[in-house]
């Protein structure tokens, strides 16, 4: 076995190589930058592959910090104790005023090891890609005692940033990043985005769900993944997968869709209900974190653009920080017609979304704007939007305007 020493030195010359690439500015590293003055705990969670290890580089450019992968297989057994790696560090790297880890989970009882350098006082910055097992073991090792920062895939202004682009105004560039998504090795042409997709998905499932959690039920959790990736942006509940699978329990369901949450695939969203009890019992609807998973993994019949689009808008809102089932929530009206999307903050609901590809049909410009109209009324909202693929207007309606705005403008106005 290679001596602890000889392994982070491999690490050193890593981060050297590593620190003389050109980087995209991401929007987290403003807030990122500013924490570093703060003792806490720095804690960057997101799927694998989404940027995390980069973001802290770019942050930690021009500081003096040591670097350690936790996804070398070398580090991840129980014969290399904390104290060893301190010592180690310090040899190798001597003073220095931070210490980033990467991928910290595969650490055994990487809690207690972070709690005692942060009594040391030394100023970490670690990375994730398990979002319940850090935030679940973080709060209990450090009792809030960190600052946590989500990093999902390329924003579409990081995706023009990344292709050297001032303005989102080219549909061709905007029809691939809803497609492909924004992971940065597809959104920078590095891969061919339908194999690296694949692998990238089937591997996060193998590694961060199969081989974590020990589940023997490996094929049935594929089959259900793939099943949630052909429904995104639709409704489902723990029996009708069950009905659709066969193999599968209600109760293992659950699990299995919690252990893809963790690791970034999936997200499910609620419908809102005034006692939450109402809204654990409705069905939900299943999203991918990343647009680019859902092109990859379904065998759509008919064109995909319609729930690409509700999936876009979706991961959106969350990088924007709405929170599913505490701030972001689906409705469906008394009359049963359904609004894709309601944010909250606190107690006071602020905004309703429809998206919808187009308002061309009739029908569907009729439906979407009386389910709007419903539920804004149910709800006291007066802030009504509908998103589309390139359709912008103002629609006044029983003395309500609602504001349609192009998808593209939506995702770099903020707003």
């Amino acid at each position: 076995m290679k001596s602890l020493n000889t392994i982070l030195e491999a690490h050193r010359r890593e981060r050297d190589r590593t620190l003389k690439r050109t980087f995209v500015s991401r929007q987290l590293g403003g807030p990122l930058s500013k924490s570093l003055s703060s003792n806490l705990v720095k804690v960057i969670t997101g799927p694998r592959r989404a940027g995390k290890s980069t973001l802290a580089f770019q942050v930690l450019a021009d500081k003096r910090f040591a670097y350690l992968n936790f996804e070398d297989d070398a580090l991840r057994g129980d014969e290399v104790t904390s104290d060893e790696l301190i010592q180690a560090l310090e040899a190798v790297y001597g003073k220095t005023d931070f210490l980033f880890f990467d991928e910290i989970q595969n650490y055994p009882h990487w809690e207690s090891f972070i709690n005692k350098l942060h009594r040391r006082e030394y100023n970490l910055l670690i990375t994730g890609s398990n979002s319940r097992l850090l935030s679940r073991e973080l709060g209990s090792a450090l009792t809030g005692r960190h600052l946590s920062f989500e990093l999902l895939p390329f924003s579409f202004q990081e995706f023009l940033l990344a292709l050297g682009k001032k303005k989102g105004d080219d549909p061709h560039l905007f029809q691939r990043y809803l497609s492909w998504g924004g992971f940065p090795e597809v959104a920078l042409g590095g891969a061919e985005p339908s194999g690296y997709l694949r692998t990238l998905f089937d591997s996060v499932v193998l590694r961060d769900i199969v081989t974590r959690h020990r589940i023997r039920l490996s094929t049935a959790i594929h089959d259900l993944l793939n099943l949630l990736m052909n429904n995104a942006a639709c409704r489902f509940s723990a029996r009708s997968l069950e009905r659709s699978l066969g193999s599968l329990s209600t109760a293992t369901i659950q699990k299995f869709i919690a252990y893809c949450r963790e690791a970034y695939l999936v997200q499910d969203l609620q419908p809102y209900f005034f006692k939450p009890r109402m809204r654990v019992k409705a069905d939900r609807k299943i999203y991918a974190f990343d647009n680019g998973f859902i092109s990859a993994k379904s065998q759509p019949a008919t064109s995909n653009d319609s729930r690409l689009l509700e999936n876009l808008v979706f991961v959106e809102l969350v990088r924007r920080g709405f929170q599913p089932n505490i701030d972001l929530f689906y409705y469906q009206t008394r009359s049963g017609t359904e609004v894709d999307f309601l944010i909250r903050k606190g107690s006071k609901n602020l905004e309703l979304l429809q998206v919808t590809q187009n308002l061309s049909s009739l029908k569907t410009r009729e439906r979407e704007i009386r389910a709007l109209l419903q539920g804004a009324k149910e709800l006291n909202i007066r802030k009504l939007t509908v998103i589309t693929l390139d359709t912008e207007e103002a629609i006044r309606e029983s003395g309500t305007q609602i504001r349609v705005i192009p998808c593209p403008t939506w995702l770099t106005s903020g707003s």
